[in-house]
């Protein structure tokens, strides 16, 4: 049995091993591409004179002789461009020397193709750059295609021989006059850190980037200023396409440093509008690569942008020394936006506006990426991720950048020392160049292949894809070179061969393809068109264009993978200029040829859905504005502010005249307001506001009550926040009684003096006695994040309350909470306690007669701690039992967590100076760190600077390694294993726990309104969130634009985001909370340090 065994097991192995690969790496003898992008530091140019000497080249891939087979461009940085024709079979002829592209010693960058003379023949313009003190190097070329692979170089005739550090460009027709424009991507100097640039202004105007207009003359005119786009930045790449789908051509810049990503809509009287802000959330800080394509099959178009960021615990830290937060805000406050050294992958929301969700699907850290491709190489009918990575020398390395420094000043001084007459000298004849850059550490690294599962769920698959080869990689560009029906990749590598990689889809597995070629009579310009296909998988989009990745040109044809479909039911072709070409029914595995003559004038459709919300921003106009504070200075490894929790809100009719009236609280050194319904509907300030007296205090949430049972609703308010001192009074909850009219009084002595910085106030007759008691949730103990914090009850006697006497201690120490609710879950008659908060599991109070006691759940729910922040009760199900939903961290965020790698925070004084340190920890590729990196942990803690002294030993060791096993052991340790949003179905008392869908996972979820919108009996969920205070390092969770879930009946939801539901929260949404005028559904949201949002509920 045991041979048996050991045989079938050999067998077993042997053919996983015999699997093939998705992609072959072809071999240059074969291919005949030797091209080889060769760089070397030399005196009169290198990396300490030039940042971006080791930036590579790119790659155009383009059927310049109209055979039917795509040929291939490369650039060249100290070595000229090379021209490839394609002779079938993926071998290949270098034509470079009787092409007429011409090697002059300039540095090319970028190569863009398209037929700009409307000929029907594809030229090629070439991005030049570097060499500061020769402009006539710099001067781009423009190469007209005179056909069998002859060109003539014309930029000075077409007026685009620009001499500005061209990095890339792109042709679109701006104007849709069905001519080419051309966009160029102008840096300014890109010194190193001992060039004469180093430390100049490097934002002048001269550096603008330019748009050039073809007038159809064969000339390009400077339009620049005129279309609005006269602004400098560190742009990298570009990708030029319709965002919002209005049949214009639009503009994403991706920039480097600290200039933010330029996102241009195009206003159609040849004009853009610069929409950074309003459209985007934040953005990577060292833009790279940029590509838009549907990576979700919803009909949209999405944008990756890459950065640097490395996905190792030890690249990470010793190659990246931090973002320090000064820097950061000096960024956000002159005009940079918000920026993190992350990628990001903004899907498009279908209003303007984009939500980055790079970190739910691990596309986030890509290492010192470049060319970022979104294509369908599988042919599943779902676009994949390709990413090209590496740098020669790893010129962030802290410590050998401090090595360098070292070294230099070393041989200056020497050279001083031993030649004191000399006078003065150039540094480049006395430094040994070579013996400098050894100092600096060159590693190769594997580039990405992100494959698409669906429900943006990427799993990283370059080993099993046969992409894995170590390199310095820069520009790359796919297309379907050997005519098979899958997409080939090629990479312009540094200091190595081309990567000419063989696409085996077609040959190895069963999916199904459908090729395009879009094709005008009069050879116009075509880029921008659109193609909707439609089967029994769904539905996909492509939009043509003409730059991708970075440096590069992939092929101007829509592919599309079909999976197991052999047929398109429908495909659709909107032209350029509006009109449309119907085909269906159409055979899968072929390429066709579509001729723009054939569209047609067509319906637009009427897309308006039946709305479930409306806004009305007039409805109360308030704004909620945080006080300054930086709870950093208290307690520098916060992994978030604790300080900006609020506002509160309450809604209650509080006159007695059956309109719901609504309180607000606000941030400390801020007065809170009572606003009062009128019969018109409208929101008055009322004439009686007795909590000005307390505007010092930080109100985090408030309810209105019958605190003393004379029919009226008083109001308890809840004080909290981190910037006072623990037991301050300023962190003592306020009680003010009602009159019956409106009118409030504050009573200090009708509840007890508590110094708790609270987070939230639930009440209930947990006594059963007739009168309202209540639950009180403690936040944190102020500056002593993460210790728990005690909570507690408050019992009602006569309308004073009391401290209850919590002879089970269930709420001492219990945690960090954040949210609770009551509910007879188990039927008994009395109501139990539910109580969530940051490294905390769902906690069940139980009530028997009165009596609390913390009690187990007995099921999954009670192994589950996250960072809740929201919990409700409700019957998803209509079984009469209330089940819960709870609002968790997401899974959009830095920071994972499961149970085999939970997340997790250590506190104690680890260097014994009196105050206590915070350790996050995190695991990576299976061994747990300390989360953050060597600048950061030795300011907390000192002694490791002086222990350690060097960032790559920081960076390779482990958590133990750093702070002592013991030390770890005798700390407090909490910890997180789901950052998960779910739903708890009551089953008799029993819990069985469903995750809410993906696109509620996309931020942190910071509160619920339960409740049937649809009137169709069941109940639905509106949930509001996003974590806006995160510290620096971490991007912040912003993705949530509030969120509709429509119940199904069982438990689950589908979801109805903006364009579907109406509803819109994209601020730091804290609070949401049912209200009724003139006797309508409504919602208000409460946004911390932005306006308050008013929704009317749209009757089914």
């Amino acid at each position: 049995m045991v041979k048996i065994l050991s045989f079938l097991f050999i067998v077993f192995i042997q053919i996983i091993n015999s699997q093939e690969k998705k992609f072959e790496l072809i071999d240059p003898n074969y291919s005949g591409i030797h091209f080889n992008n060769i760089v070397q530091d030399k005196k009169e140019h290198n990396i300490l004179l030039y940042a971006n000497y080791y930036g590579g080249g790119g790659v155009g891939i383009a059927d310049f002789d109209n055979d039917g087979l795509q040929d291939i461009y490369l650039t060249g940085n100290l070595v000229g461009d090379k021209i490839y024709r394609n002779l079938g079979e993926l071998k290949f002829e270098d034509l470079t020397e009787k092409s007429g592209i011409v090697d002059n010693g300039s540095w090319s960058s970028g190569v863009s193709i398209a037929d700009v003379n409307n000929d029907g023949l594809l030229d090629i313009y070439v991005s030049k750059e570097l060499y500061d003190d020769k402009p006539e190097l710099r001067k781009n070329k423009l190469y007209i295609n005179k056909g069998n692979f002859k060109f003539i170089e014309e930029s000075d005739k077409w007026g685009v021989d620009v001499s500005a550090r061209t990095r890339h460009a792109v042709f679109f027709d701006y104007n849709n006059d069905g001519l080419l424009d051309l966009y160029l991507l102008n840096q300014p100097p890109n010194p190193g850190s001992y060039s004469k640039y180093f430390g100049a202004n490097l934002t002048l105007p001269e550096y603008s980037l330019q748009l050039f207009e073809n007038t159809g003359d064969n000339y390009f005119i400077d339009v620049t200023k005129k279309a609005g786009l006269f602004r400098t930045g560190f742009p990298n790449a570009v990708v030029a396409s319709d965002f919002n789908k209005d049949g214009l051509t639009d503009l994403y810049v991706a920039n480097d440093f600290d200039a933010p990503d330029f996102l241009y809509y195009n206003n159609g009287d040849g004009t853009f509008k610069y929409k950074t802000e309003e459209s985007l959330k934040h953005t990577s800080f060292y833009s790279m690569g940029v590509d838009a394509s549907d990576l979700n099959n919803d009909g949209l178009l999405d944008v990756m942008v890459v950065d640097m960021t490395a996905e190792d615990n030890f690249r990470l830290k010793s190659n990246m020394s931090g973002m320090n937060p000064s820097a950061f805000w000096k960024v956000v406050s002159n005009g940079g936006h918000f920026q993190y050294m992350f990628n990001t992958l903004q899907i498009n929301n279908g209003d303007d506006t984009f939500s980055d969700v790079a970190q739910y699907t691990n596309t986030s850290s890509t290492d010192w990426s470049w060319a970022n491709l979104i294509a369908d190489f599988d042919n599943d009918g779902m676009k994949d991720i390709y990413v090209t990575n590496g740098l020669l020398r790893d010129i962030r390395n802290t410590d050998a950048d401090k090595k360098l420094g070292e070294f230099v000043v070393e041989v200056a001084e020497t050279y001083v020392k031993n030649n004191p007459d000399q006078g003065d000298i150039d540094l480049w004849d006395i430094l040994p160049l070579e013996d400098a850059l050894e100092l600096v550490p060159s590693v190769k690294l594997k580039n990405y292949l992100y494959k698409n599962y669906g429900d943006l769920k990427l799993k990283n698959e370059t080993d099993e894809w046969g992409l894995g080869q170590l390199s310095f990689s820069n520009g790359a560009a796919y297309g379907d070179l050997d005519n098979d029906g899958d997409l080939e990749i090629v990479v312009n590598n540094v200091n190595e061969k081309v990567f000419l990689y063989k696409n085996k889809s077609v040959e190895n597995e069963t999916n199904h393809f459908l090729r395009i070629f879009l094709k005008d009579q009069s050879n116009k310009n075509l880029f921008g068109t659109k193609v909707d296909i439609y089967n029994k998988n769904g539905h996909q989009f492509f939009e043509t264009t003409n730059v991708r990745g970075i440096y590069s040109t992939s092929e101007d044809v829509v592919h599309f993978g079909l999976g197991s479909s052999r047929t398109v039911d429908s495909l659709i072709v909107t032209w350029p200029k509006g009109l449309q070409t119907k085909l269906f029914n159409v055979k899968s595995n072929q390429t066709i040829e579509l001729f723009s003559y054939t569209g047609k004038d067509h319906l637009i459709p009427d897309l308006k859905n039946n709305l479930f919300f409306k806004e009305d921003r007039r409805k109360i106009i308030y704004t909620h504005v945080e006080n300054v504070f930086d709870d950093y200075e208290k307690q520098v490894l916060l992994p978030h502010k604790l300080s900006r929790l609020g506002p509160a809100l309450a809604v209650s009719d509080v006159n007695n005249d059956n309109l719901d009236d609504v309180y607000i609280g606000s941030a400390s050194g801020k007065s809170s307001q009572l606003y009062l319904q009128t019969s018109s509907g409208d929101f008055v300030l009322s004439e009686n506001q007795p909590w000005n007296i307390h505007r010092i205090l930080e109100d985090i949430d408030a309810v209105f009550f019958d605190s003393d049972g004379d029919g009226d609703q008083d109001l308890y308010v809840v004080s909290g926040g981190n910037e006072f001192s623990p037991n301050s009074s300023t962190y003592l909850d306020r009680l003010y009684i009602n009159d019956g009219k409106g009118v409030f009084k504050f009573s200090r002595d009708l509840i007890p003096e508590l110094y708790k910085s609270g987070s939230v106030v639930r009440p209930s007759d947990f006594d059963n006695d007739g009168d309202m008691d209540l639950f009180i949730g403690s936040r944190m103990i102020p500056w002593n994040y993460p210790e728990p914090a005690s909570s507690y009850l408050l019992e009602n006697i006569n309308g004073k309350f009391y401290q209850y006497n919590d002879t089970n201690d269930s709420l001492t120490e219990i945690g960090l909470v954040t949210d609770a609710t009551w509910s007879d879950y188990d039927n008994d008659g009395d109501d139990d306690l539910f109580i969530v908060g940051e490294w905390m599991p769902l906690t069940l109070i139980k009530n028997d007669n009165g009596a609390f006691k913390k009690e187990k759940l007995n099921d999954s729910c009670d192994d589950v701690y996250g960072w809740w922040y929201s919990i409700e009760s409700g019957d998803f199900n209509n079984d009469g039992q209330d089940d819960l939903v709870l609002g968790n961290l997401g899974e959009n965020y830095k920071y994972k967590a499961n149970k085999d790698e939970p997340f997790e925070v250590f506190y104690d004084d680890f260097d014994s100076n009196g105050s206590k340190d915070i350790v996050l920890a995190y695991y990576n590729y299976g061994i747990q760190f300390p989360l953050r990196g060597f600048s950061c942990s030795s300011q907390q803690v000192p002694e490791i600077k002086s222990k350690f002294k060097k960032y790559d030993l920081f960076a390779s060791l482990n958590i133990k390694d750093v702070y002592g096993e013991v030390n770890l052991e005798k700390a407090l340790r909490l910890h997180a294993n789901s950052f998960k949003s779910t739903v708890l179905l009551n089953n008799n008392g029993n819990f069985n726990s469903i995750n809410l869908p993906f696109e509620a996972q996309l931020s942190s979820i910071n509160d619920f309104i339960v409740e049937d919108y649809n009137n169709d009996g069941i109940k639905d969920i509106l949930a509001i969130g996003n974590l806006y205070n995160a510290e620096v390092e971490t991007p912040r969770n912003d993705a949530g634009n509030g969120i509709f879930l429509l119940g199904k009946g069982d438990g689950t939801f589908s979801t109805k985001l903006r364009k579907d539901s109406g509803f819109f929260a994209p601020s730091d949404a804290k609070k949401i909370m049912p209200i009724k005028v003139n006797n309508n559904k409504g919602i208000i949201v409460g946004n911390n340090n932005d306006l308050l949002q008013f929704f009317k509920a749209i009757e089914p």
